[in-house]
């Protein structure tokens, strides 16, 4: 009876971690018509380059979704994750690039309010320099045991949303900078000298690039999470 008793409820687990809770909904294919490049790379701490993440952010030019493109090493080893303000959703593509069939996940967000906003405090140094053109501000931070700089300017009329600070996940660590500007490059670096850099490598490029969700598999997530896990 106990073991029956078991087998229901993981049928059940697993029937709702697959059906489409209550406000979980998608558009059936998003059309963006801009992108952001960036590239992440990881140096150890003898600052010997271990590997090179290159990350493209598509978007629109006339709404608010947004698709974050991680274009990983190897043939199926990429992902994408679509940003969907209107439904409130996020859609994770993995395993994309070729190779087996990707895997498609759902799940809803909610924003944080303002007294949960992890903000990382940054100090003005005064030195600047010229990223892709633009005029930009270097400052410094530690954050616990890591510590780096961060170069903003205020010539690129974006949301970080669409930038290297959200797209290399340094928003689910802070969420916000303590300072207004877009984010062109970002150093961290740990007390062993590992160190991480991110850079804006090309802006608001005219490019088109779609998704077409009809006919997939979705699972969705029961419980909505936190904008900036995503």
């Amino acid at each position: 009876m106990k073991s029956k008793a078991i087998l229901l409820l993981t049928i059940f687990i697993f029937l709702a971690a697959h059906a489409n809770p209550p406000g979980i909904k998608w558009d059936e294919e998003y059309n963006f018509n801009k992108v952001n490049v960036f590239a992440v790379e990881a140096y150890a701490k003898d600052n010997r380059l271990m590997r090179t993440i290159n990350i493209r952010t598509c978007y629109q030019s006339d709404g608010e979704n947004f698709l974050i493109k991680v274009l990983a090493e190897g043939r199926g080893n990429g992902t994408e994750t679509i940003i969907d303000k209107k439904n409130e959703v996020a859609i994770q593509i993995l395993g994309t690039g070729g190779g087996a069939t990707p895997l498609y996940n759902a799940g809803g967000y909610k924003l944080p309010s303002a007294e949960d906003l992890k903000r990382l405090d940054l100090i003005p140094t005064g030195e600047t320099k010229q990223i892709l053109g633009f005029p930009c501000k270097k400052y410094t931070y530690t954050f616990r045991k890591i510590f780096g700089e961060v170069w903003i300017t205020d010539g690129v009329q974006l949301s970080n949303d669409l930038g290297v600070f959200r797209a290399a996940k340094m928003a689910a660590l802070h969420n916000t900078l303590s300072v207004p500007g877009f984010v062109m490059e970002m150093t961290t670096e740990d007390a062993t000298g590992a160190k991480t850099i991110m850079k804006t490598v090309s802006l608001q490029n005219d490019e088109k690039y779609s998704v077409d969700l009809r006919g997939v598999e979705m699972t969705t997530a029961l419980n909505k999470v936190n904008y900036y896990t995503f």
